[in-house]
């Protein structure tokens, strides 16, 4: 049997765009997507990032009054690694960060979902991110041997409260 035209077009494209406020694409997809770290990547709070972002989106793109996705969002940490001071790489840093982030897109009226990054760390390459501590993406909420973080429970508590 073969599929129709009609059936494959009917599922709303999109795609993770990371370019802030540069992306010129949001005229081909039906939802427009976007990964984002505040507080990881820069200073700005996840409320007011998010806000700006949209805003941007609604007023000079073409993915104006399109559904809008925060396809990333994250903070690193590392197993084991404690700080009363919530330092970047801590599990108190992760912890906090993601709760902030998630809470900010969440509660955001004008966002219809987000997708955590990640659920557990993996090793990455070193040419293009050897700078990353043991060569790894240390955003999971649990590591690679799925020990759980710190925001392992933020994350459950968050979505049970939205």
């Amino acid at each position: 049997m073969r599929a129709s035209t009609r059936s494959i077009g009917a599922a709303p494209r999109s795609f993770a765009s990371c370019k802030f406020k540069t992306d010129i694409c949001f005229g081909l997809p039906e939802v427009v997507s976007y990964n984002i770290y505040p507080k990881w990547y820069h200073d700005t709070p996840a409320g007011e990032y998010l806000a700006d972002l949209y805003d941007w989106v609604q007023r000079e793109t073409e993915g104006a009054g399109k559904p809008f996705l925060v396809t990333e969002i994250g903070a690193g940490g590392l197993y084991g690694y404690r700080s009363p001071y919530a330092t970047k790489w801590s599990e108190e840093f992760q912890e906090k960060t993601l709760r902030e982030q998630l809470e900010a897109v969440l509660s955001f009226e004008d966002c219809s979902g987000v997708y955590v990054w990640q659920f557990c760390d993996i090793r990455i390459s070193e040419e293009w991110w050897g700078g990353r501590p043991r060569t790894m993406n240390n955003k999971g909420i649990v590591d690679e041997y799925r020990r759980p973080q710190l925001c392992y429970e933020v994350v459950k508590e968050t979505f049970h409260k939205f």
